[in-house]
């Protein structure tokens, strides 16, 4: 390799590594899931909005996307002009006009990255309408087609031979007789094509509806393809001023940074997971193009019949079972590094698509790693010094094919891994948490956090397989913050291993334990507790506060909560006991003071009790600025709330 040469490929390959990093922060995890809104989920507004705008984790293509906004009666009332917001990964729909109701938004989002679909809903009122219904948690994703693992494990097929038999013939050994370049040439032409077909397999399961981001990406993987088909057909004469292996070499490097601009590290958003991404294809494709360059270019032409040949073939050995033994430290530690952000539970590895498809990967990467160190220290030695050099070469062979079988199926649990969403992957509930208790994964979600009648949805499965023979499925809730007793909640199987609940036992803010308690015939009960906050919309002004007063506790809140100028509002007070228990019949006031002195509300105003303990003050309107309700529980405790008035 000529210094010129090994200095041109350095600065192509680290102009590809800045190309990935300057293109692939734009995102922020794969599949485009809901972040937040405007208006927030479950918010209650004075004035009714002009438009909806959907923050998602990462970017969307606003042409195969959609935000749909109905009133109570079913009735569309968004223009259809679903447009990029202007936010960072944010898109947004106008309204037509609409007065006091409750309205739904169903969103769909393609992603830009990797065009999967993914769906869900929230809800909002405008006035004092109730909200509409509860919205329902998102469907599982899901599986991937077969045209689209095809096409993915197609593509890194030809990725993997193309530049890792480049990289073969650069580190390793290169071609020399006109036999060797005969069969390189079509290694490398089997590559080309494999990284066409795989490309067009991909554009052909996106169909029209491609995002362009995502088509243009696959169109330059083909592209790349093609110039690497073409390069191999040039005529001899005009290889001698175009160096083949270095154009094969930008190719296979191109077509790689589309590999990871459409993976689940582009969609991160993170520099770290960029770069991590990049480097496992590069040490994949080392490895497995260094395979090829051993079976198809040196093996066949290669003698053992005097020392000399021998050695020979010892020494090309060697320099491939340390790039080999390089490649596998690089795949092993990004591989590891990747994962421990993707996955939420060690057994997802054995009870998620996407962890079987990563621990059936780690599996046979091991069984090739066995075979490499056989070549280090077996094979290749033996071949050095002249022992028993027939069997040496037979072993070297069988060897070499059974990690080309080997890696065929690495690739294949690699189109699997990156089309499947990884674990940690949240759903577009509100509430989304998994437990796995007594060999069984427990996914519990609830589809808005506030107070008052939700749905409380549970999913049960055993490994893959969807527990379908409950007798029964049943939450309990009990209050942290203070004893409200408990309530029990029974669930009935909506789908297999899905079961719901709905009902109001978490009707006030703050931290509740919900214990799901799965019963089956013959076998003890499973039981997992999870933590679950009732608040107020993030992002949605103020929120509940248990605040003492004297021997009580108050519970405050706002509603809305995210009061305005010249609006009507509530502010709610829970007064309960040292025991838990809520206190009628108490004389409840309040002060209001201002941070503007000259706004102060003049007159004490005297409570409503609206349910036992349950304490409401109605208010016309107020100025924007900080207010102070300063509380009074008869002459037995004291407290203040303090809330903002938007203008």
């Amino acid at each position: 390799m000529s210094r010129v040469a090994g200095a041109a490929r350095a600065v192509l390959t680290a102009a590809i590594g800045l190309l990935v990093l300057l293109s692939g922060g734009v995102a922020a995890e794969a599949h485009a899931t809901f972040v937040r809104s405007n208006p927030a989920a479950d918010a209650r507004l004075v004035r009714p909005p002009t438009e909806v705008r959907v923050v998602f984790s990462e970017p969307p293509a606003p042409e195969g996307s959609d935000i749909r906004v109905s009133d109570a009666s079913g009735r569309r009332v968004d223009k259809r002009n679903v447009a990029a917001s202007g936010e960072e990964n944010g898109l947004r729909v106008s309204l037509e006009p609409i007065g006091d109701g409750g309205y739904t938004v169903a969103w769909t989002a393609l992603s830009a990255v990797d065009g999967h679909t993914y769906r869900g809903t929230f809800v909002f009122a405008v006035g004092n309408a109730p909200l509409p219904g509860i919205p329902e948690v998102a469907e599982p994703s899901p599986p991937p087609s077969p045209l689209e693992v095809a096409g993915r494990a197609l593509s890194y097929a030809g990725i993997a031979i193309s530049l890792g038999l480049a990289i073969f013939a650069f580190v390793v050994y290169a071609a020399h007789d006109a036999d060797e370049r005969r069969r390189e040439r079509g290694a490398f032409l089997v590559g080309g094509v494999l990284l066409l077909v795989g490309s067009g397999l991909l554009l052909l399961q996106q169909g029209t509806g491609a995002p362009p981001r995502l088509g243009l990406l696959l169109g330059i993987r083909a592209v790349a393809g093609v110039a690497i088909i073409a390069t191999v057909r040039l005529p001899a004469r005009v290889v001698a001023f175009i160096p083949r292996r270095d154009v094969i070499y930008a190719a296979g490097l191109a077509a790689t940074l589309t590999a990871t601009l459409v993976s689940h590290a582009a969609a991160t958003g993170n520099y770290k997971d960029i770069l991590l991404d990049l480097a496992h294809i590069v040490a994949v494709s080392a490895w497995l193009g260094g395979i090829a360059g051993v079976l198809v270019v040196v093996l066949p032409g290669a003698h053992s019949r005097t020392a000399d040949e021998a050695r020979r073939l010892g020494r090309i050995v060697w320099r491939f079972s340390v790039l080999g033994l390089v490649a596998v430290a690089l795949i092993i530690t990004t591989g590891t590094l990747q994962s421990l952000d993707r996955l939420v539970l060690v057994q997802d590895l054995v009870e998620t698509p996407y962890g079987i498809a990563l621990f059936a990967k780690i599996l046979l990467l091991a069984l090739v790693l066995g075979i490499a160190v056989l070549n280090l220290f077996v094979w290749g030695p033996r071949l050095r010094a002249g022992l028993r050099v027939g069997s040496a070469r037979r072993g070297l062979l069988r060897g070499t094919l059974g990690e080309s079988a080997l890696l065929a199926l690495v690739l294949v649990a690699a189109g699997l891994l990156t089309a499947f969403a990884p674990p940690n992957q949240r759903s577009a509930a509100a509430y989304d948490d998994t437990e796995h208790v007594g060999g069984l994964r427990l996914q519990l979600l609830v589809p808005t956090t506030l107070p008052g009648r939700n749905r409380y949805v549970l999913r049960v499965h055993d490994g893959l397989r969807p527990v379908e023979d409950a007798e029964k499925v049943a939450f309990r809730f009990r209050m942290v913050e203070h004893d409200m007793g408990e309530s029990e909640l029974v669930a009935q199987e909506r789908a297999p291993g899905e079961y719901v609940a709905e009902g109001s036992p978490t009707a006030m803010f703050g931290t509740w334990h919900v214990q799901a308690i799965i019963r089956r015939g013959g076998r003890e009960d499973v039981s997992a507790v999870f933590t679950f906050p009732v608040s107020a919309p993030a992002n949605a002004g103020s929120v509940a506060r248990a605040i003492t007063a004297g021997a009580y506790t108050a519970v405050v809140f706002v509603e809305p909560t995210l009061p305005a100028e010249g609006a009507p509002l509530t502010v709610t007070v829970l007064v309960i006991n040292g025991n838990g228990d809520p206190v009628p019949g108490k004389p409840v006031s309040a002060v209001l003071r201002s941070s503007d002195p000259g706004h102060d509300h003049p007159d004490i105003l005297i409570s409503t009790e609206i349910a036992p303990g349950r304490y409401r003050f109605d208010i016309a309107s107020l100025e924007p600025a900080s207010w102070t309700i300063a509380i009074s529980i008869g002459d037995e405790g004291k407290a203040e709330y303090a809330f903002e008035v938007a203008p």
